[in-house]
């Protein structure tokens, strides 16, 4: 039997990760920023594509830094389909956004489409 001599509290950084992919397992659905095309942004050399588990984060998002654009939902379709090729032919990253910490959680592609859309983690409401 394996015996614990001294158990450590996992960061902050650490535990916002964890909460944040035991939330994408159930959600389904994700918002993006949309305005005569999908919003992007650059992070040091990396291009990222932001996205929220709500609309309502990303409204508060959108009103701060990107006034034109709305929230937008995105189905497991419309990322199958239509986003995630073209994120991974132009080599995007896509990064969860947190409205309350301004943290960013960069994802693959692949896996954002096990997390968010695999029909044995997700259910689509």
């Amino acid at each position: 039997m394996t015996k614990f001599n001294q158990l450590h509290p996992i960061s902050k950084d650490l535990f916002f990760k964890i909460t944040i992919l035991k939330t994408m397992m159930y959600c389904g659905v994700l918002w993006g920023l949309y305005h005569e095309g999908w919003a992007m942004t650059k992070d040091g050399d990396d291009f990222i594509f932001p996205f929220w588990l709500n609309g309502l984060q990303a409204h508060k998002y959108a009103k701060k830094h990107w006034p034109n654009y709305q929230p937008q939902k995105i189905t497991p379709a419309d990322f199958e389909n239509s986003l995630m090729p073209t994120l991974t032919r132009l080599k995007v990253t896509p990064a969860l956004y947190n409205a309350t910490s301004h943290k960013k959680l960069k994802l693959s592609t692949q896996l954002m489409r096990h997390f968010f859309f695999n029909p044995q983690t997700a259910s689509f409401a």
